[in-house]
């Protein structure tokens, strides 16, 4: 549906006296053309009308001399070579160089002459046709390839094999009789306009050629030679492929499409004249008829085969020509403009049109005027769709497509119309040039003769007039609008009602030619265009006494490319160069300019929107995007397709931070065929219309429009409209309730009153309905803004409140079940409320009404499983409604009757008992067969089953049989946990002491172990084992105050009780109790040898922790020092931080971060970082254990040798505090005993010893955890540059411990608290 618009039409003068051949060509790579002049000179065109540059001269050197019919074939670019090849009718073959005058060789030259040439597309071979009919290929460098005759007897390689099924001569013919049989070949013959010239025209892909040619004379039926028109197809080698058939009317002209699958011509039949295509087997397949009667002198695809430009001369009118450009949609061919060129003196006589190679969408030809001056022409085209641009609900989303004298229009909003079908046609007796919208600002006055301004007026340019019209509501859905210029013959013919709105011609005016402009837009009461004649200007064409005049003209730098209306009657106009200008005020103020060109341009309320043909997306300067592929500016959204093929809907308030940045990833998408282009998209709503690359429409409604559109719904309370609106287009019906809950509640009864207007409807809203916000969840890009959590009980708020309003509609209704359905819906979808359902079904069928019971209960049948709902009806222990569910669901009575018949044998209690069992509603049938003396065991086996002690203690009375018997089981049930001293306390109350002490003992509670011995009756036997037992546990658990008590006061051992106390190191209360008991001889026997070893052992691990914390910290600094020079010389070499690291243990370092620092073995040079796999949570304790022993490993030349290394030095730093203590206490006791200076104790040695593991630990701390100070000195907020400068030139050569790969506790030095006053002064 994109039309075809003239963006510019320059025309420069050559300066080349005497007129031009028509032979030209253009430099792909420096856009320089070169042509070749009635006198045999070829020049190079100068830009920006400078003079031109001849090359050479061909008949100063000899060449087209002697003959008066020679001249030049054809002229084609090497831009390798810098030079251009000339091919001669004579046959010579010419290269000449572009560079200077005078640089011109002959490559090479054919005898008989020459009659065509041309270079294949990859300008690889060179293609000569001579005039023997010989086809020559050769390479670049001249090298003959083939030499092939063109006409001869054979079809080619690609001939077909006739089997002779379904030919003429197998058929039956009727009445016709057998002479019908013999085919009737038709030969074609020369049409009077055929110029009898050979022709070439290669495919894209440079494989194949076309050759179209006029056969000799073949002597015909009358005997006289006659001759047609045939086209070869040969291959690259120069292999003859197929023949064209035999086809009446060929002409001459030949265009073989780029992309390959068709080979345009021209023929010309009794009653019309068509394109027609062949392909490149030589059959006919498919053609359309030209519009205009006339000679075709050419056709010529563009280079990527979008348009078909096709020359005309017309047969009537000799004094002008006509140019075509046709386009393809859904296999219908558009001629989407039409440019007449008229002879004379003031105007221009066309020479050889052609496409450029380069350029999909720029056109040139020569023309000269009757004085022999000669210029070059350029038209650049743009295809875009001409929609309505209207952002309100009475904008119709108009789409016109040009076709001709005819524009097919379809309103969009009321009806999406495939093409070529539309909902109307407006036709008129010339062809139409260009279609506008109206784009008015409400506020000014309408103009051109208008009732009032509006986005769906329409203006048409055709020939000198432009026809204005207006959509008119009162000629809707009739046959004929009063005016000739519009006829229905839209999609169902002259016949067809159209029952959408359409237009009605109000008047056309005229006035100044419009030929030379360019660029119609429609602003208010103005008519913006564009010309280049004689130099760029923005022309404002205004009405004026019932004529179109022209207001103003505004000069430009560079020619216009496109005028964009934007807001207040202000027009954006871009330039060829991309420099933006902005029309205010009838000025033109420059405001930036863009990188290249923008094909489509958009005026949005936050900046200019600019697309190129690469699909970079331009926001003012800012390059937002980069691959678009089309855009259209919606009411509330910017919507784009991508390379990607989706479409992406933006909102237009993204675009107000563009200039930041454009979070496109957060914008609501969804896939669209592939080549999908926008259209229009209605405004105020949610339809989008894309066109497919082969022509057809599809209507979308994109989520975030329908969304947005459904938020306008709602907050206008208008509840069954977006109720609907969702339901159709899929949205979740949770949005009508999260997108503002309190809005919601606040009119619930609106909600009811509005979609209960059909109970299913209310029904499908209860059943979707779901504890979850989905504006934060399915919906999260059109809700960006919503920070609401989610609902507590949502469901269950909702279900309440409707059911309150439905209760008293019902309540104020002489019928007082209207709303029963709504209501079951409400309990049943709250969940726990299914009881309630069927007890108010119940009451319907006590009450008689027996259709409403049916109906509840099919309802509730189809929205819950029925196995469920007879279960819950069970549980009602009613078994009338458990008989009524069952008759209505399918269950067989065979199935449910026996187990009915059981339950109700039973005692009720026993019965809701077993009830409660099989639906495993447990704690309900513990409560129930705690009421049934008589099966207390299975109360018990329940209890024990279900594990339901505690609420089994409750059921019975404190003291009774009953409750000592759960009391046993639950105690019997912690003992087997090993909760031990809650199980002696269910024993007790339960008054089993033996067990109760039993569990006392295995706790250790000695305490509660020897009360209930003693309460219980014990003999003093079984007490005595019982204390003892008691003791040497405790004193096995290191427990000896305690266990000296029980020998002391229990077992009345008080020597016992001293020497517990001697071996578990309680060397205080040892000596106290000595002298309490006043056995001094206990010193000798117990707690002087305890001492004597114990102050040996504690020298020797005095002895030992203080060498193993010089040899770790010296291992320690010795393995910094290494890396440190490792560092350094791996910085000094510049090497590969990678080359010798020692991945062996990778999986060591931390799971959430990266690790600075070396990481390497003692000869690895490496400070970058690592992670591993998988988290720590994804680990099992046999890993991480495993994962502990290598990060901590102290194994020399181990990747965290000085990790393990430091670990166990604070583990033996941590130790200290410990070691001292107890050498104070044992220094003490010995001071106490006045043995403190006996010569064989030496404790004086112990304590010095330990003074100097003290001295040593404090001296090491800092060079174990070196830096702590020092970074806070460097890096602190008193830090100066110079610090920070310097402690960074540090970390950068001194190697660092990696202590963030240890826990946290080994990342610092352990903090050692040592009573100060431990030492005795007297040693």
């Amino acid at each position: 549906m994109r039309n075809l618009h003239v963006r510019v039409h320059q025309r420069v003068a050559t300066g080349v006296e005497g007129g031009v051949t028509g032979v030209w060509c253009k430099d792909p790579d420096s856009r320089e053309v070169y042509t070749v002049d009635n006198e045999g000179k070829i020049w190079k065109l100068g830009k920006d009308n400078s003079d031109p540059s001849l090359l050479v001269d061909l008949k100063a050197e000899g060449f087209l001399e002697g003959c008066n019919e020679c001249h030049c074939l054809n002229i084609c670019p090497l831009p390798e070579l810098q030079a251009v090849l000339v091919a001669l009718s004579s046959g010579e073959l010419l290269q000449i160089g572009v560079s200077g005058p005078g640089d011109l060789e002959e490559v090479g030259a054919v005898s008989a002459g020459l009659v065509a040439f041309d270079l294949s597309p990859d300008s690889e071979l060179i293609t000569l046709v001579t005039a023997e009919l010989n086809l020559i290929l050769m390479t670049r460098d001249y090298t003959p390839l083939s030499e092939t005759q063109i006409h001869q007897a054979e079809f080619g390689e690609g001939k077909f094999v006739n089997v002779g099924w379904g030919a003429k001569e197998t058929q039956f013919h009727g009445s016709e009789g057998k002479a019908a049989r013999a085919v009737k070949k038709e030969s074609g013959t020369l049409t009077d306009s055929d110029d009898r010239r050979v022709r070439i025209s290669w495919r894209g892909d440079g494989e194949m050629v076309a050759v179209s040619y006029v056969t000799p004379g073949q002597e015909g039926e009358d005997g006289q030679a006659v001759m047609s028109r045939k086209i070869r197809i040969f291959d690259r080698q120069g292999t003859l492929y197929s023949t064209s058939e035999d086809c009446v009317g060929l002409e001459h002209t030949i265009s073989w499409k780029p992309s390959g699958n068709l080979i345009a011509t021209t023929i010309r039949k009794p009653n019309k004249h068509v394109v027609g295509f062949f392909e490149k087997n030589g059959l006919q397949h498919g053609e359309f008829a030209l519009r205009s009667s006339g000679k075709v002198l050419e056709v010529c695809w563009n280079c990527d085969s979008s348009i078909l430009a096709v020359w005309i001369q017309p047969e009537a009118q000799l004094d002008h020509c006509i140019l075509q450009f046709w386009t393809v949609g859904n296999y219908h061919w558009y001629l989407k403009q039409e440019i007449h060129v008229k002879y004379g003196t003031q105007s221009y006589a066309m020479i050889s049109p052609k496409w450029d190679a380069e350029d999909t969408n720029l056109f040139h030809y020569f023309s000269t005027t009757a004085d022999n001056s000669t210029a070059f022409n350029s038209i650049t085209f743009a295809r875009e769709t001409d929609t309505s641009s209207g952002k309100t609900e009475d904008d119709l989303a108009l789409v016109a497509a040009i076709d001709g004298q005819t524009v097919k229009m379809t309103p969009m909003r009321e009806a999406v119309i495939p093409p070529p079908m539309s909902a109307y046609e407006i036709h008129l007796d010339v062809p139409v040039t260009a279609v506008m919208f109206q784009n008015t600002n409400s506020q000014t006055e309408s103009s051109f003769k208008l009732e009032n301004n509006s986005s769906n007026n329409l203006g048409v340019v055709a020939g000198n007039k432009v026809y204005f019209f207006a959509v008119t509501e009162a000629d809707k859905g009739t046959k004929s609008v009063g005016d000739e210029a519009v006829r229905i013959t839209g999609a169902g013919g002259n016949g067809y009602i159209v029952q959408t709105s359409r237009h009605a011609l109000l008047h056309s005016i005229q006035g100044i030619d419009l030929s030379d402009l360019c660029n119609f837009t429609w602003i208010d009461g103005m008519i913006l265009t564009s010309t280049d004649d004689p130099q760029p200007a923005l022309v404002i064409l205004q009405e004026s006494d019932g004529n179109l005049v022209e207001g103003s003209r505004l000069p430009c730098e560079e020619s216009i490319y496109s005028i964009t209306p934007a807001q207040n009657g202000e027009a954006i106009v871009q330039l060829t160069n991309g420099s933006i200008l902005k029309l205010k005020d009838n000025e033109l103020e420059p405001v930036f300019d863009w990188a290249r060109v923008c094909f489509s341009a958009i005026a949005s309320p936050y900046g200019i929107l600019g697309l190129t043909s690469s699909g970079k997306l331009y926001l003012n300067e800012k390059e937002i995007s980069t691959n678009i592929t089309s855009m259209f500016l919606h009411s509330h959204f910017l919507l784009a397709t991508t390379m990607d093929h989706r479409l992406i809907a933006l909102p237009l308030e993204d675009l107000e931070r563009g200039n930041a940045q454009v979070n496109w990833q957060e914008a609501g998408n969804r896939r669209v065929e592939r080549g999908s282009r926008l259209v229009t998209a209605v405004a105020q709503g949610s339809r989008t219309v894309l066109q497919m690359p082969r022509g057809n429409l599809e209507t979308i409604q994109p989520r975030s429009l329908t969304i947005h559109l459904l938020k306008d719904l709602l907050n206008g309370l208008k509840y069954k409209d977006s109720f609907l609106l969702a339901r159709r287009q899929r949205i979740n019906l949770n949005l009508l309730v999260d997108h503002d809950p309190d809005l919601f509640l606040t009119n619930i009864g609106q909600f009811v009153s509005q979609v209960n207007s059909d109970p299913d409807h209310l029904n499908i809203f209860l059943a979707e309905l779901k504890d979850e916000n989905v504006c934060t969840t399915m919906y999260t890009p059109q809700y960006k803004d919503n920070q609401k959590q989610e609902w507590t009980e949502k469901v269950a708020k909702v279900c309440i409140g409707i059911r309150q309003v439905l209760e008293d509609q019902q309540a104020g209704s002489c019928n007082g079940h209207i709303n029963l359905v709504p209501i079951l819906g409400t309990l049943v979808r709250q969940g726990n409320m299914l009881e309630e359902a069927l007890h108010r079904i119940q009451k319907l069928r006590d009450l008689g009404e027996e259709n409403l019971c049916d109906q509840g209960l099919r309802y509730i049948l189809y929205s819950v499983d029925v196995n469920l709902l007879f279960n819950i009806a069970l549980g009602t222990y009613d078994f009338d409604l458990v008989l009524m569910v069952a008759e209505k669901s399918q269950k067989d009575p065979k199935e449910y009757l026996p187990i009915l018949n059981k339950y109700k044998s039973m005692p009720p209690d026993y019965m809701k008992y077993s009830i409660d069992k099989d639906l495993k509603r447990y704690p309900s049938a513990l409560a129930h067969i705690a009421k049934c003396p008589d099966n207390f065991e299975d109360c018990l086996q329940l209890i024990q089953d279900q594990r339901l002690y505690k609420q089994g203690l409750t059921l019975f009375p404190k003291g009774s049989d009953n409750y000592k018997s759960v009391c046993k089981i639950y105690g019997e049930y912690m003992d087997g946990k090993r909760y031990y001293l809650e199980a002696s306390y269910l024993y007790e109350q339960a008054c089993d002491f033996v067990s109760a002490v039993r569990t006392s003992e295995r706790e250790c509670s000695w305490e509660r172990a020897g009360h209930l011995a003693r309460t219980a009756g014990w003999s003093q036997e079984q007490l005595n084992q019982l204390y003892n037992n008691l003791a040497i546990k405790l004193e096995e658990t290191d427990r000896g105050m305690e266990s000296a008590i029980i020998w002391r006061d229990w077992l009345q051992n008080t020597e016992e009780s001293i020497a517990v106390l001697a071996r578990t190191k309680c060397w205080r209360e040892c000596l106290r109790q000595i002298r309490a008991a006043g056995r001094m001889d206990l010193l000798e026997t117990h707690l002087l040898p305890e001492l004597s070893e114990r102050h040996q052992v504690l020298s020797a691990t005095l002895t030992a922790t203080q060498q193993k914390i010089k040899q770790q910290v010296e291992r320690l600094e010795l393995i910094r020092g290494e890396r440190s020079r490792a560092a350094i010389t791996a910085d000094d070499e510049g090497g590969d931080d990678m080359n010798g690291r020692n991945l062996e243990d990778g999986d060591n370092f931390s799971d959430t971060t990266s690790v600075g620092g070396s990481i390497a073995t003692s000869s690895a040079k490496s400070k970058s970082t690592l992670a591993t796999r998988t988290s720590n949570k994804s680990k099992s304790s046999k890993n991480r254990r495993k994962h502990d022993r290598k990060l901590y490993s102290t194994k020399e030349g181990s990747t965290h040798e000085d990790l393990g290394l430091i670990a166990e030095l604070h583990e033996a730093l941590s130790t200290l505090p410990n070691l001292i203590s107890e050498i104070a206490t044992i220094t003490r006791v010995y001071l106490d005993l006045g043995r403190l200076l006996e010569p064989g104790l030496d404790m004086a040695g112990l304590q010095a010893q330990a003074q100097h593991l003290v001295s040593l630990c404090e001296e090491v701390k800092p060079r174990i955890w070196p830096g702590q100070e020092i970074v806070k000195e460097r890096y602190g907020p008193e830090a100066t540059v110079q610090d920070i400068i310097r402690g960074a030139g540090a970390m950068q050569t001194e190697y660092r411990s990696p202590l963030e790969l240890m826990e946290a506790q080994y990342r610092f030095p352990p903090r050692i608290n040592i009573d100060p006053h431990w030492k005795l002064e007297v040693l």
